[in-house]
């Protein structure tokens, strides 16, 4: 810095521009820092006096210490500026931000430095101010010079017009997010900032990546000592406002031609808009119903109570629907289905109810219809077990102790089988008018197939024995079913409620317990349900449980028992007979069993998996021995299925097992009980050299035409008859001969003793089994064997 010197000439005009400056003026010597002296506006300024001020350094009044200031002086001097920013602290405490520019003067052979005092602090609070708006605006901002070129953006145009600060700057915004071929709006828009005009605009502006906005701009000069400097321009994003107010439009349309009575009320109900529809539907027009309330549609078929708890859905869920009944304009009575709903503003404070609604005229009257057809068994005129669930939980519910009776025919898929469904169909309605007829004013329902409820009253269950033994009695009688006479039985569970029976499912359960327990009777029985029944169910489902959930061999496996050729008194064959145990059931007997795999579809994959088993355990002794036969049981499911003998003949084949080494066993009852599917079956394996026998022999109802028809090798006479050989001599010489009339071998089963070997030896049956010659062992024992 270049020195100034000042001498006498020159005195009185150094005084007067000291003295009368407008800005804080302070002598300081350069190598102390001392205030040598200080204008009259340095002395306002500061709040001190002349004296107090020649007596104080410019440390004292600089916040920053010693070396700082040296430092600043020096970082100013290296980029050669004459002025520093510093902060001064007042007399009265305040602190300032300042700009000091010094010059360095010669008074009297002494340098010292003439320092002006520029207070920036409300400059410097004026630009932080601005620059904090500019970069935390909610809004898109851009800056422009004189010439309309970018200066600067903040964050939010970058995210919403996508360009970045270097690609903006410079750039004119007409290249930049103005939409093509609108140069004329831009050239008026500069017009407008050059004539002093705030331009607020709605329109669209372009994105780096060509997509159109909707944005409301707000462009405004900037002045500095009159001059125009720059233009500000601010861009706020309408794309949600657009796109609402279009949303708008749209739900206006719809709720305006939708077919559904739709009305809009403020808070106290008092009715701000109707649509058409609502109209059409009431007849009343809408400036009939503006400022009045929804209730004028009512004529007081719903109570207060009604109103009071829809209200209350309302103001506490925000919405209430259901069936409500309204009166028109013409005084006619309509149902229709109301939903009412409220509107909340942004605080949470509810500020409209709407109300939409359909006429529900036309769906009564259908529904009602449908009602009485739903509710009744097309067959029999009964009703169905949905109505009837429903009747008894109303009246449990209405404290009301019943006795409900679960009847199932038996054999009744026998007679649909056998006679076909028209005979089936015929049975059912004589069944249900009996049931009418004994039974008189209980309620009665056709639940599923030949399954019918009784439910009786408390009252009526005194007489319920005697009028049950007056059904069995009647049953008794035979039933004439277009022209064929056929015997039935039915079988029925009785079950009461109780303080256990909470609804009428429960009250199902139990009596459906009970009916299948009264099934193990031989017809027209009845049981009552017992807790111990209950014990019984839970371990069928265990049973079909484990089933279900493991591989079969876990818990099954295949024992064998041998038959014995009554000629030669050796084994020539085996029975394959499956057993099925856990450590949680024990022992399951096949009689338990069976039914369970067959009753929930297991019974095709056991069946099998038991051919399969038995086949790959008897070839070997196959193979030693071409006359030993394997026989190996299976259910009627497995006969019904015409698939049946196609995967016979596969695991025959997968296995190399001979088919005339293989004997199938049916049960009596299964082999006369389907005209068709069975009989196909068996006729077809038969055909295969598989050798078919009937099990079981004498326990069902079999003729001598119906085995006639049947492609069977062999008759297995049941156990029970050789049991009590001292009574059925007669029965069992008969079967024999029978047997042997139509060319069959005659297997007897059951033999224990040897006084009932020797009864045996003296007729013509062929071959022998049972515990007399050995127990079912495992295949390891009875290779031992």
């Amino acid at each position: 810095m270049s020195e100034l010197m000042i001498d006498k000439y020159t005195d009185d005009f150094y005084y007067t521009l000291f003295e009368q400056h407008h800005l804080p003026v302070l002598i300081i010597s350069p190598h102390d820092g001392q205030i040598v002296d200080a204008n009259k506006t340095a002395l306002d300024f500061y709040g001190y006096t002349r004296k107090k001020l020649q007596n104080m350094t410019i440390h004292d009044i600089n916040t920053l210490s010693k070396e700082a200031i040296q430092n600043k002086m020096a970082e100013a001097k290296a980029r050669k500026e004459r002025h520093f920013h510093f902060r001064h602290q007042l007399n009265n405490g305040t602190i300032r931000e300042v700009k000091v520019n010094s010059i360095p003067v010669v008074y009297e052979g002494e340098t010292l430095l003439f320092s002006l005092i520029t207070d920036i602090t409300q400059a410097l609070e004026n630009n932080a101010f601005f620059r904090t708006l500019f970069e935390k605006s909610p809004y898109a901002m851009m800056m422009m010079d004189r010439d309309y070129q970018v200066t600067r953006i903040n964050q939010h145009f970058v995210s919403l017009f996508g360009y970045t600060e270097e690609e903006a700057i410079g750039k004119s915004p007409q290249h930049l997010i103005y939409l093509e071929n609108k140069d004329q709006l831009f050239q008026a828009n500069k017009q407008l900032i050059e004539e002093d005009i705030v331009i607020t605009q709605s329109s669209v502006r372009r994105t780096k990546s060509g997509v159109m906005v909707d944005v409301q701009m707000v462009a405004m000069p900037v002045y500095i000592e009159n001059v125009l400097v720059a233009t500000c321009a601010i861009y706020i994003d309408k794309r949600e406002e657009v796109a609402l107010k279009s949303y708008n439009q749209m739900l206006a349309s719809v709720l305006e031609n939708t077919t559904q009575g739709v009305v809009i009320t403020d808070t106290l109900g008092s009715i701000e808009w109707v649509n058409d529809a609502y109209t059409t539907i009431t007849g009343y027009e809408e400036i009939e119903v503006l400022g009045r309330n929804p209730r004028l549609l009512q004529f007081g078929r719903h109570d207060q109570a009604f109103y009071q708890v829809m209200w209350h859905e309302l103001l506490t869920h925000g919405t209430w629907s259901g069936e409500i009944w309204n009166k028109r304009k013409n005084g006619s009575i309509y149902p229709e289905y109301l939903k009412i709903f409220s509107i909340k503003d942004e605080t949470e404070t509810i500020v409209r109810f709407v109300g939409i609604f359909i006429d529900n005229s036309e769906a009564d009257a259908h529904r009602k219809q449908i009602d009485a057809l739903v509710s009744r068994d097309r067959l029999t005129g009964l009703y169905n077990r949905s109505f009837i669930t429903e009747r008894i939980n109303q009246l449990l519910d209405n404290g009301q102790n019943l006795t409900l009776l679960y009847m199932d025919i038996d054999a009744f898929k026998a007679v649909n089988d056998n006679l076909g469904h028209a005979h089936g169909d015929e049975l059912l309605i004589q069944f249900s008018h009996l049931l009418r007829q004994y039974f008189g004013e209980a309620l009665f329902a056709r639940v599923n197939g030949d399954e019918f409820v009784v439910v009786l009253s408390e009252h009526q269950k005194q007489q319920m024995d005697d009028l049950i033994a007056a059904l069995f009695l009647a049953l008794s009688e035979p039933f004439d079913l277009l022209g064929q006479t056929i015997y039935v039985s039915c079988s029925v569970g009785v079950a009461s409620s109780c303080a256990h029976v909470q609804n009428a499912n429960e009250l199902f359960v139990h009596a459906d317990v009970a009916m299948y327990e009264a099934k193990k009777y031989d017809g027209n029985a009845h049981v009552y349900y017992e807790e111990e029944l209950t014990t019984a169910i839970k371990r069928t489902f265990q049973i079909k449980n484990v089933l279900q959930q493991v591989d079969f061999y876990e818990v099954l496996s295949v024992h064998y028992q041998s038959i014995i050729d009554l000629k030669t008194d050796k084994v020539v064959g085996a029975e394959a007979l499956l057993r099925f145990e856990t450590a949680e059931l024990g022992k399951v007997s096949p009689a338990e069993f069976i039914p369970v795999a067959e009753k929930h579809g297991l019974i095709m994959k056991i069946g099998e998996w038991v051919l399969k088993r038995a086949c790959i355990d008897m070839k070997p002794i196959v193979l030693t021995n071409a006359s030993f036969k394997l026989a190996v049981n299976v259910s009627i499911q497995q006969l019904e299925d015409k698939t049946f003998s196609d995967r016979v003949k596969t695991i025959l084949k997968e296995t190399n097992y001979p088919a005339e080494n293989l004997v199938l066993e049916v049960t009596e009852e299964t082999s006369i009980s389907d005209s068709t599917k069975v009989r196909n079956t068996l006729n077809t394996l038969g055909k295969t050299g598989i050798t078919v026998a009937i099990d079981d022999f004498g326990t069902g109802y079999s003729s001598l035409e119906k085995l006639h028809e049947l492609h069977v090798h062999q008759l297995k006479i049941d156990q029970s008859f050789i049991r009590d050989l001292d009574k059925t001599t007669a029965i069992v010489r008969a079967i024999i001969a029978m047997g042997k009339s139509l060319d069959l071998a005659i297997v007897a089963e059951g033999v224990e003793t040897k006084k009932q070997l020797d009864f045996l030896k003296g007729t013509t049956c062929d071959f022998v089994q049972g515990y007399y010659f050995s127990r079912p062992v495992s295949l390891d024992d009875f290779i031992k064997e």
